[in-house]
Order: C-alpha cells, then structure tokens, then sequence
C-alpha cells in the first residue's frame, strides 16, 4: 500500500501487477521495464499475483480511498478468477475504506456477486480514451447492476461522439502525460455536458490544468479524499 500522487484516491494498492492489453500509453508498463527483476517487479509486466500484500487493507487503520491494481488490470481476461475473488474478500474484511477499480474489461464485472456490487464503498469503473464513438465499454459499463459505477477518460485522446451517460455517477477526465497529448476543449465540453444530463459529478485531473486559461478545473468527487 503506497501513498499516491492520483487526485482522486489517496493510496494505491497492487496486489496484482502487470497487464496484456499493450496500450501504447500505458505508464506502468514503462516502470514494470524499468524495475524488472526487481522485488517488486520480478516478472516485469507480466501478470503476477502477490499474495504477502493481500491483508494491506487491514492494516490501514484510518479510512482511505484505495485505487485497487493501479498497475494492473484485475478485470483482464488472463486474470484467474481465484485471484479477483482473493481481493475482494481482503476488501470486504477492511470496510472502513473506499475501493476503487477501473478496468478495460467492465464486462467482467458482471461475474461479481451482487453483494459485492451493492456495497456502498465499492466504486467500479471503466476506461474511455475518446478516440472510438460508440465504444461498448460505455454501454456495458451502464447496464451494470453495481451501485457505484464510473467512467475515466483518461487519456482523453479523441472526440468521444455523443455520449448517454445515464446511470453513471462520477466522471474522471484527464490528459495523456509523458508525451503530453490531450483531445480539445470541444470533447471535454461533451463530455462535461453529457455528465451534467446524467447527474453525474465531474473531476479533472491535474493535467487539464492551465490548458485552458478561461476555465477552472471541475473538481467534484462522489467519494472523499484525505489530501
């Protein structure tokens, strides 16, 4: 469990590293390189469970909102159905705290049980880049019978096409940092607006900022952090 720099969590945990989706922008691939052979790293990014790290939510004392496999994605379809099912009972013994999952795979979610998916301080999320109007992932993500759902378009790479937000409760928006890149103001406003006829609150990530000077940065979270 690490403190973290993300805006909106205020510690990371990994128990499961490493991922298979290859996206050209991802920044835990080029630490996972970086660190390979390390303890932390043994395997490079290859998908790997850590089991010494599965009680770190018990141990936590204070609540925290937790963005669980920052460096990983636990919803991959690699990842053994034994392993998902191990986290969430480490989570469920700790439930002073707030769990945050963010996948490229909502569809997974659905094998999860309904007790699960009905807990207040479980959030779970899908990845949207913009760059594919009518991505699935937007509508699979929708249907979820979860209680906390939410949508990261992060990195906002393209212009996302209208967007039905219904059902969704919180909005993540973000840049692509290291090279810097970032859609326009226009797919942000559709985005922000397509939010607002949902209900759902909008955050921006730090790397929005200044980008335009005109306009302050939303910073509306459905959750609590400590910062």
């Amino acid at each position: 469990m690490q403190k973290t720099k993300i805006s909106w969590a205020d510690m990371t945990w990994n128990p499961v590293t490493g991922c298979l989706h290859g996206c050209p922008y991802c920044y835990a691939r080029k630490i996972a390189e970086r660190f390979k052979g390390s303890k932390a790293w043994p395997q490079g990014f290859e998908p790997m469970i850590h089991n010494e790290r599965s009680a770190d939510p018990l141990k936590m004392k204070k609540p925290q909102t937790i963005f669980v496999c920052s460096m990983a994605d636990l919803f991959g379809e690699w990842v053994p159905g034994n392993w998902i099912d191990n986290i969430m009972e480490s989570c469920k013994t700790a439930p002073w705290h707030t769990y945050v999952f963010l996948t490229k795979n909502p569809a997974r979610y659905f094998k999860l049980g309904g007790d699960i998916l009905q807990r207040d301080n479980f959030w779970f999320g899908t990845s949207e880049t913009g760059e594919y109007i009518r991505n699935p992932n937007t509508e699979i993500i929708k249907r979820l019978p979860a209680k906390n759902t939410f949508i990261s378009f992060e990195p906002l790479l393209g212009d996302p096409g209208q967007l039905d937000l219904t059902g969704i409760k919180q909005v993540i928006i973000g840049a692509q940092t290291n090279p810097d890149k970032c859609a326009g103001l226009g797919a942000v406003l559709k985005i922000c607006e397509a939010a607002d006829r949902a209900g759902a609150k909008v955050f921006m990530k730090d790397s929005l900022a200044g980008r335009w000077p005109d306009r302050e940065l939303r910073r509306e979270l459905c959750w609590s952090v400590n910062k």
